[in-house]
């Protein structure tokens, strides 16, 4: 119990924030001593100095690798992280001044903390595409560590007219690398022939991967480009929804076959759904959101203050998320909507119906607990065979009746129920399924109403029809 608390304990220790920066110190002070050892003479009076000081640091390096091998369970994982950092302080480098030369390799390291310690402090680096850095680090080590190499091992090698002998080493590295061919000429010995091509063949590498790095940044920039007549800032009497599922693309097909809704805007965490094919297909009238909608800046990015709908799904952009959580979401985010606009028409998704309560309480208009609805209907389709057939049809815009929820026509204000029947049907090539009586009465919404009932101005019929009432009187 004891070693495994110390092994957790250097674990800690060698992973902690502050030990990684004074790695990167080193790393740096490492490797600009291999420079000045490189560029100044043996005869230097700081040329010992240097050459000690190198020593001990690589002593330290030793000490940490050391330190993180005990620590790690994996003992696979650690050479498989560190392989450059061992060829970097292997003891029989001490001997020869031209292998020195792999301490450099620590450059790979020093990228490899950055990107990852800076990428949480700091937004700008957020930003900026991990491939672009890894590539500047490859690139700049292959430059060093090549001009380095060509300095020993091609003495009074003389391939740019400017500079010491070492800058000038530099030079014909980085500009054979960017060239991919030797600048200035070919070394004399057989080993400096060996740096030179594997320079270049680093170079054809190196710009090959920044390549395809460009070229797939390119795609995706002209992919985001909202090539749309206007903004989100633009949208009015809109449809926000909030999350995203499976049922996300069948949401926004049927709301965008109805000429009521014309644009609707998703706030989703996902980053990749501008790239789903029903977006693709509307890029003029679905605009995208990438934050998240339990934030009242996200929220008012999508305009929720000027829009009339608000559907809130069951999001699982983020498969971790356990059912309660995706519930309390759904809930705070509609807390948040009805705070922003209090008149916004909000259909909330839930996976249990005890949150029910509480989306009440807030004013949302409609609740859905999807997985009810599931069981009910599979109930009913055994029950009554064929009924699948009729609710593909109603619940769907793209052909056949659907649902509708209509004014009462003038001509059908203070007729019977049982006569106002035929009348739909006759006229309007509707069937009466429900009356809702607008909160005024306390019959509420009735279904399957009596044909007694006297039908009133204030009602709303929902009826089954191809088209709206109003569409059926333009026609005729």
């Amino acid at each position: 119990m004891a070693e495994n608390s110390l092994r957790k304990y250097v674990r800690d220790l060698m992973n902690h924030w502050a030990t990684e920066f004074v790695v990167a110190v080193t790393i740096v002070i490492s490797v600009v001593l291999v420079l000045v050892e490189a560029a100044i003479s043996r005869e230097h009076p700081s040329f010992q100095t240097v050459v000690w000081t190198n020593h001990a640091i690589t002593v330290l390096f030793i000490i940490e690798l050391s330190l993180r091998f005990y620590a790690e369970r994996r003992k696979t994982n650690f050479f498989k992280r560190y392989w450059y950092d061992i060829l970097a302080v292997i003891p029989l480098f001490r001997g020869a001044r031209f292998l020195r030369v792999l301490r450099l390799l620590r450059l790979f390291r020093f990228g490899v903390i950055a990107i990852r310690r800076l990428s949480r402090f700091s937004r700008l680096v957020r930003h900026i595409r991990v491939e672009y850095l890894i590539v500047s680090f490859v690139a700049l080590t292959l430059v060093l560590m090549g001009g380095v190499s060509v300095h020993y091992a091609v003495p009074g090698f003389d391939p740019i007219p400017v500079g010491s002998s070492f800058e000038k080493s530099l030079w014909f590295a980085l500009l054979s690398l960017v060239a991919a061919e030797p600048v200035g000429g070919l070394p004399s010995t057989r080993l400096g022939l060996v740096i030179t091509t594997t320079i270049m063949l680093g170079g054809l590498t190196v710009f090959a991967v920044l390549t395809g790095t460009v070229s797939a940044l390119m795609i995706d920039v002209f992919r985001s480009l909202k090539l749309k007549p206007m903004a989100i800032e633009d949208l009015d009497n809109h449809v926000v929804v909030c999350g995203w599922n499976q049922a996300g693309s069948l949401l926004l097909e049927e709301l965008l076959n109805d000429e009521r809704f014309s644009h609707v805007v998703v706030i989703t965490e996902r980053d990749d759904l501008d790239e789903h094919p029903v977006v693709q297909s509307r890029p003029t009238d679905i605009f995208t959101v990438q934050g998240d909608y339990t934030r009242m800046d996200v929220l008012k990015q999508a305009g929720v203050e000027r829009a009339s709908y608000a559907l809130l799904l069951a999001d699982t952009s983020i498969e971790k998320r356990s059912s309660q959580d995706r519930d309390a979401r759904t809930v705070l985010a509609a807390m948040l909507i009805e705070k922003l606009q209090s008149e916004i028409y909000t259909t909330v998704q839930l996976l249990n119906r005890d949150n029910e309560s509480s989306l009440e309480e807030i004013g949302v208009e409609e609740i859905i607990v999807s997985d009810e609805y599931v069981g009910s209907i599979m109930a009913n389709v055994t029950k009554n065979q064929g009924i699948v057939s009729m609710l593909d049809e109603l619940l769907t815009s793209k052909w056949g009746n659907q649902f509708y929820k209509e004014s009462v026509p003038d001509t059908l204000v203070g007729m019977e129920v049982g006569e106002a029947i035929g009348v739909l049907k006759r006229d309007y090539e509707a069937t009466l399924l429900g009356i809702d009586r607008q909160g005024e009465s306390e019959e509420g919404l009735v279904v399957n109403p009596s044909t007694e009932m006297v039908l009133q101005a204030s009602d709303r019929l929902f009826v089954a029809s191809g088209h709206s009432l109003d569409d059926h009187e333009r026609v005729s």
